[in-house]
């Protein structure tokens, strides 16, 4: 948002016009999302998102909003019924970046989470274009959405 402040003084024969202007922007609200690294024979899970959406085609730990009244561990567990069709226990925390779009602010909180084997083989992809089990390292060579490197590079560290 611009503002202009505007100050007129007069002396004998001219007016002196002083004018403040000031861009102030208005900060993204922050949104809290929660990520789920689920790993396969040491292989981590991504999935891309679809092409048209926020950061389309870019790769992602899956994941998503955390809704008013839900815990980290809630969310997840919707999320990805909701995503990939799948039950998850969600285990440790891994780490959190902070990510400024403009628009928006996301916390992205990542955390391990583990399916059995059987649910590893089902899982269906509603709102993903692609998926892949890579390695970690292997990962970052990937197109990721911002908020995603810095958990990744911590799951290296």
């Amino acid at each position: 948002m611009i503002r202009a402040h505007a100050v007129a003084a007069r002396s004998s024969n001219s007016v002196v016009v002083a004018v403040k202007v000031s861009v102030e922007r208005n900060p993204g609200t922050e949104i809290r999302v929660v990520a789920a690294a689920i790993f396969h024979h040491g292989q981590l899970f991504l999935a891309q998102r679809p092409a048209g959406s926020s950061q389309g085609g870019l790769w992602e730990i899956p994941g998503g909003k955390v809704e008013a009244g839900e815990t980290d561990q809630q969310a997840l567990q919707r999320e990805l019924t909701e995503e990939l069709a799948i039950d998850v226990v969600v285990g440790d925390y891994i780490a959190e970046s902070v990510t400024d779009y403009g628009d928006k602010v996301v916390r992205l909180v990542a955390y391990r989470a583990e399916c059995d084997a059987n649910a590893i083989e089902q899982i269906a992809l509603h709102s993903h274009q692609a998926s892949a089990w890579v390695s970690v390292a292997g990962a970052l060579t990937y197109p990721l959405c911002p908020a995603d490197i810095p958990l990744l590079e911590a799951l290296l560290a």
